[in-house]
């Protein structure tokens, strides 16, 4: 082996063991700490898009499974598709927001249940609504799965479809989840409020929630008590059935801790059948049986 092929074998390793050490745990901190300065919300979407870019840097140097490293076409296709589902996205939380979100702030206002700790620390005020939140997406996600009129319905097949998973999954959804993604919201707002730390909020959760999609070796040990981490919604993004039928956590892991659905163990395929659909088939999951 010549010297040029050491030093290259050791940068790469070196280099692995502070990505599986570090990087969930440097973000996390760097978002809580935004939190605590008072960023603005601009710089909290620069601090995601940023972390965003070299998490996918990570995942095309030293990949956790070289197989999944996509092609420019698997990519370009992928992006399309979660650009259709974002402006889905956006225009539901705009309706929701015109409606249920202003009727129910209404009527939380009338019936006095803002009761959220607003002197507490940030940090703590973040971390709340960030579990909060996380405590009825479960539900919902547990249900959706146990469920099959709902499975279909929601289209949470279509983000279960893809059978080489990276950061970019983690906001690859059916267009028709948005409707059951952004209602949780709402149910939260209404009993507690907390809008006052929407922004570092929204920092954290997508943090969170790309690295648990990432093709990365992430440490679990310690941040993965609290912290959803790949090991875990990899799993339950598993092609065996009794395996994705556990960590319905996307970002926050504690709750299947408490409610008996954690299983920390490998996993060798994800996807929903040996062949991962068309994006075709895709956007018609809700509409099919």
């Amino acid at each position: 082996m010549s010297v040029e092929t050491r030093f290259s074998t050791f940068l790469t390793h070196g280099m692995r063991q502070i990505v599986y050490w570090s990087l969930q745990p440097i973000l996390i901190v760097a978002s809580l700490y935004l939190a605590h300065i008072d960023a603005s919300l601009d710089t909290h979407i620069l601090f995601v898009t940023v972390a965003f870019c070299i998490i996918t840097l990570f995942e095309i140097t030293i990949p956790a499974r070289p197989e999944w490293r996509k092609s420019a076409g698997e990519t370009a296709a992928l992006l399309v598709f979660v650009i259709l589902a974002g402006a889905a996205y956006a225009m539901i939380e705009t309706l929701y927001e015109a409606s249920l979100f202003k009727w129910m702030a209404n009527l939380s206002e009338a019936w006095h249940l803002n009761i959220w700790p607003s002197q507490w620390p940030v940090v703590l005020q973040v971390l709340l609504i960030f579990s909060a939140l996380e405590f009825v997406n479960y539900w919902y996600h547990r249900a959706s799965h146990r469920w099959g009129w709902l499975w279909r319905l929601s289209g949470h097949s279509a983000h279960h479809a893809f059978k080489k998973l990276s950061s970019l999954n983690a906001v690859a959804n059916h267009p028709l989840e948005g409707f059951f993604l952004i209602f949780p919201r709402a149910i939260v707002g209404f009993l507690l409020g907390g809008e006052v730390v929407g922004a570092a909020f929204v920092s954290l959760t997508a943090i969170t929630a790309v690295l648990a999609h990432s093709n990365l070796n992430l440490n679990s040990a310690v941040v993965g008590w609290f912290f959803t981490t790949n090991r875990y919604h990899i799993h339950h993004h598993s092609q065996v059935f009794s395996e994705s039928n556990t960590n319905y956590g996307c970002v926050c892991i504690v709750w299947d801790r408490l409610f008996g659905t954690f299983k920390d163990a490998d996993t060798k395929d994800t996807g929903i059948d040996d062949v991962q659909p068309s994006y075709k088939a895709l956007f018609a999951m809700p509409f099919k049986r």
